[in-house]
């Protein structure tokens, strides 16, 4: 429910109510057989198989939220002020059916929060534009994020979501400055945040092998970040038009982070095990480039390319990525339909490499089935032009997984 109202030609005051209720239920039945690494039950007798547990896990979250803004333009100053105020529950129930006995993990999570926002913009001309703003917003885990039921496993590590999970919080300070060109436009900024319950992947000991690994995700302690944003929409030729964008960023991360000590000529106990709250410095950039080229009225081919350098994190080291898309539209029988080719990841190059010491020493490389194309043929029918019933647009304040990666 959104309200309007336009207190004057240069003043407005908007406000809402928002009701979220997300409810899912995942059954998971098994009859797949592992071994059974516990030593503890099952002293001096080997390997023993037993059944996989097959699971129904529930999630629910409900969510309240009121929001009140109010903007006001005046001269060449712009400012507006705001604030979203939420109530939110967040409740998981995992039942795992045993050979025997029936186990039940329950989870809840109730809090209130405050988001507070401000924004002021400056242009003292037609091409110049100031901006600074101050806020405060969520990142709820995602739904594959939370599933405890296993994603994949390997014979060395196991992949879970984290029942647990809580939202990270993100609070930031922005500086931007906009240049008008004659063919386009550029944005250049600064920026401060400071991240709190950071959403990240986690690798933890098995506690029933300690030769075996849990990938799943936790909440680091803080982490803060500054660093410079710069963006580009240009026209450089008639038939050449491009979208850019770069950032630089300094990085420090603290959490707890886990070791195995054991010493040598003996088997590993849980007293082996260390926690530490370790810290972090990083030094990042990124960059994604979009361009499009007009061959002739009914032909457009496309490049996208994107670069990510390495990455220092609490328990691993992650090396450059990057890769290059590309596609072709043709337009034919008077505009009303449209061919088109899509080339994704040309060179083969979009793999995550990493390497660490923490909890093991380890090197890894996982990889997306990223080298593809696709044919499109799209007709349209009629020439009417239809409007869509328009809506306050909101983010779904959702952090997105990492699809199985670390």
């Amino acid at each position: 429910l959104d309200y309007v109202n336009p207190l004057s030609d240069k003043a407005k005051l908007e406000a809402g109510l928002e009701a979220r209720l997300f409810n899912t239920d995942i059954n998971y039945d098994s009859t797949g057989i592992s071994v059974n690494a516990d030593q503890d039950e099952t002293p001096n007798n080997g390997d023993e198989f037993i059944p996989t547990p097959s699971t129904d896990f529930n999630y629910k979250r409900t969510i309240y939220s009121a929001y009140l803004t109010y903007g006001k333009t005046f001269e060449k100053w712009s400012y507006q002020f705001g604030a979203r105020v939420e109530n939110a529950i967040d409740e998981a129930k995992a039942t795992n059916y045993l050979e025997n006995s029936t186990e039940v993990i329950p989870f809840k999570n109730d809090y209130f929060q405050v988001y507070p926002s401000a924004f002021f913009t400056y242009t003292p001309s037609e091409k110049n534009s100031y901006q600074a703003s101050v806020s405060r917003r969520v990142d709820r885990p995602g739904l594959d994020q939370v599933n405890p039921i296993r994603e994949w496993s390997t014979p060395r590590i196991s992949s879970f979501g984290n029942t647990e999970l809580k939202p990270q919080f993100t609070n930031s300070i922005e500086l931007n400055y906009t240049r008008k060109l004659d063919n386009g436009s550029i944005t250049g900024g600064v920026f401060y945040r400071i991240i709190e319950d950071e959403i990240n992947r986690a690798v933890y000991i098995d506690r029933l092998d300690f030769d075996k690994t849990i990938l799943t995700y936790d909440n680091f302690d803080t982490t803060t970040a500054y660093g410079i944003e710069l963006s580009s929409n240009y026209r450089p030729t008639k038939w050449w038009n491009f979208n850019a964008s770069f950032d630089l960023y300094s990085q420090t991360q603290t959490g707890f982070t886990e070791t195995l000590n054991t010493p040598e000529g003996q088997e590993p106990t849980l007293s082996d095990i260390d926690v530490s709250k370790i810290e972090i410095n990083n030094l990042a950039w990124n960059f994604r480039m979009n361009n499009n080229f007009k061959v002739t009225k009914k032909l457009t081919l496309s490049a996208f390319g994107m670069y990510r350098s390495s990455q220092k994190g609490l328990q691993f080291k992650r090396k450059p990525m990057y890769f290059v898309n590309t596609g072709l539209r043709y337009s034919f029988l008077d505009d009303m339909a449209t061919f088109s080719f899509n080339y994704n990841d040309i060179f083969n190059t979009m793999q995550f490499r990493f390497d660490g010491k923490r909890p093991y020493p380890s090197v890894g490389q996982f990889n997306w089935e990223s080298n593809t194309w696709s044919i499109g043929l799209s007709y349209r029918f009629g020439g009417g032009k239809y409007r869509a019933l328009q809506r306050k647009n909101r983010d779904n304040d959702e952090k997105s997984g990492s699809g199985g990666f670390i």
